[in-house]
């Protein structure tokens, strides 16, 4: 509801009772925004990026929508994305987890096992989880277990493999380096190689035999970023006429998909769909890439930005059977960013659900299996790694919940908030930025609360810290320049002497409170990268800030330059 001021109604100046015409009118409205702000659970929630605003939409317009929504077939897949390659829980965590998830309405997990697979023999086991630089998990007999532990909640296991695109973790060591396209980019395989098939062939097969009951596989095949690059595989593309580079791509990932239905005719293939956007669709018909594979359309960014091509639908009507529909929880904000922006997530799949409705109004929305929620752990496997898991369940409850009844409330968010401990009338803080200070009490009621409880104060401390050097003192009177010259004046410096231990006693303190709670949930080398990705290096500044400032506190403000021995 918006009232402008510029709308209102006023008597003529010449009324008697225009003051008091005036006065009522204000009296008036002002009551009507209190009493509109006061009724949350009566509109429903109007997600916008970059705030945590909640605003209220009129109720009737929530009503028509939403009815008309509820006819949407979504299909009966809800999938939770475990990104293994960066922070893999160990099973203690997960053994809690799937039985919220099922709670929460997931039908299944889509597990990127990457190198936390136990690849084995010694063609393959480099690249596994006994590999030399490996996070040390999964064994085999861990895998079993993680498998059962799904089943007994009934959540269908969907193994996710990189077959082209996003195999650092398998060319980065040296006996696969000769499959790169590029020779220096350990991300794409070489198409044209004829090792790189057998590769992925063998990769496939190791999977599909650790988990006996699968029905489906995700090939990736996602942002193979170098193609067509190579002396191989620019000789073949000179023989491949027109749309060479597709046919490059297409050739190879219809050679996997085809040798799998030979093999496995009995499991269901899926592929990310970002490299078949702009392929002709006679094409993709030519390669009967529709009788292979269904596609997982992507697209995580919020309703601003929402920038899927109106032509894809009718082209994937044309070309597939089924599609499934892919959105984010977490890992899709920032390559860095430690707390889930879960307003934008909530906004993309509300933009998502107006396009399925729209395209489905138009007749061109093929028939959708399901929906992939994804949690990214890293952007690629040389990245550091962004929200952990825990930090990332609040987020994926929302996001869970939002998806099932096709419309986000304040009475959800409210139930949701505390379902997971959130008390005194909290919410779910819906974009943690800017960081607010840290004195509520945290949820306490999902697997993993503390470790969401201690990268929200560090995301607070981090907002304090930079606010002290990137602040004044630090950049107007301890410069580099000036602290190289002795020509700074102590009147400020000597502030940094009381600030900056205060900090440092905060970071020691945090380091204390998260390290027994990372322990339980994670390996220690996910625990050492993520102290020495965040704490280290600010702890690392503050000493050395600290001790320029103490000695630009002993230099005592002097002329430039000034020598002086402190050591006496």
């Amino acid at each position: 509801m918006r009232l402008s001021w510029h709308r209102l109604v006023l008597p003529r100046r010449n009324s008697c009772g225009f003051f008091l015409a005036f006065l009522i009118t204000i009296t008036v409205t002002f009551a009507l925004v209190i009493f509109w702000k006061a009724s949350p659970g009566k509109a429903q929630i109007a997600i916008h990026h970059g705030s945590n605003r909640v605003a209220a939409l009129r109720q009737h317009h929530v009503e028509k929508d939403h009815g008309k929504m509820e006819l949407l077939e979504l299909g009966p897949q809800r999938l939770v994305h475990l990104d293994l390659k960066g922070a893999p829980p160990k099973l203690p965590y997960l053994k809690q987890l799937f039985p919220l998830l099922k709670e929460w309405g997931a039908t299944g997990l889509l597990i990127e096992w990457e190198d936390t697979f136990p690849y084995d023999g010694e063609y393959l086991q480099a690249i596994g989880s006994s590999g030399p630089d490996s996070p040390g998990i999964y064994s085999k007999a861990q895998v079993t277990e993680i498998l059962g532990l799904a089943e007994e909640q009934g959540l269908d296991v969907i193994p996710l493999v990189q077959t082209f695109g996003h195999l650092e973790f398998v060319l980065k060591h040296d006996k696969f380096w000769s499959l790169r396209e590029v020779e220096h980019f350990p991300g794409s395989m070489c198409p044209s190689n004829p090792e790189s098939l057998p590769l992925v062939q063998a990769m496939l097969e190791q999977v599909v035999k650790m988990h006996p009951d699968i029905k489906m596989l995700h090939i990736g095949a996602d942002e193979v970023w170098h193609m067509g690059v190579c002396n191989a595989c620019r000789s073949r593309m000179a023989t491949l006429g027109e749309s060479a580079k597709e046919k490059l791509f297409l050739d190879h990932v219809t050679k996997v998909l085809r040798w799998m239905k030979e093999k496995y005719p009995y499991i269901d293939l899926l592929m990310w769909d970002d490299m078949l956007r702009h392929i002709d669709p006679l094409l993709l018909i030519e390669y009967e890439i529709g009788k292979l594979v269904q596609p997982m359309v992507w697209h995580y960014r919020n309703s601003k930005t929402f920038q899927l091509s109106r032509d894809l639908w009718p082209m994937y009507t044309k070309v597939f059977d089924g599609i499934w529909v892919a959105t984010a929880f977490k890992g899709a904000t920032g390559p860095n960013v430690q707390l889930p922006m879960i307003s934008m997530h909530l906004d993309c799949q509300e933009r998502w659900l107006q396009e399925l409705q729209i395209q489905h109004d138009r007749g061109t929305l093929p028939k959708i299996q399901g929906i992939a929620l994804t949690g990214w752990s890293r952007f690629d496997h040389y990245a550091v790694m962004c929200e952990l898991l825990p930090a990332g369940l609040p987020s994926l409850a929302l996001c869970l919940a939002q998806w099932q009844a096709r419309l986000f409330t304040y009475e959800m968010h409210r139930n949701i908030s505390k379902n997971l401990g959130y008390v005194d009338g909290q919410l779910i803080p819906l974009n943690p930025y800017p960081p607010q200070a840290a004195n509520k009490l945290p949820a306490s009621n999902f697997p993993g609360w503390e470790v969401r409880h201690g990268i929200e104060w560090f995301v607070h401390l981090q907002a304090k810290i930079k606010s002290v050097t990137d602040g004044d003192t630090v950049v107007s009177w301890l410069s580099p320049y000036l602290a190289k010259q002795n020509f700074t004046n102590p009147a400020h410096t000597i502030l940094l002497t009381n600030s900056i231990p205060m900090l440092l006693d905060e970071i020691a303190a945090l380091e204390s409170y998260l390290k027994p709670a990372l322990e339980n949930i994670f390996t220690a080398m996910t625990i050492d990268e993520w102290f020495g990705t965040h704490l280290e290096p600010h702890r690392e500044q503050l000493k050395q800030l600290l001790q320029s400032a103490e000695h630009q506190l002993a230099v005592g403000g002097r002329t430039r330059n000034t020598k002086i021995n402190l050591e006496l």
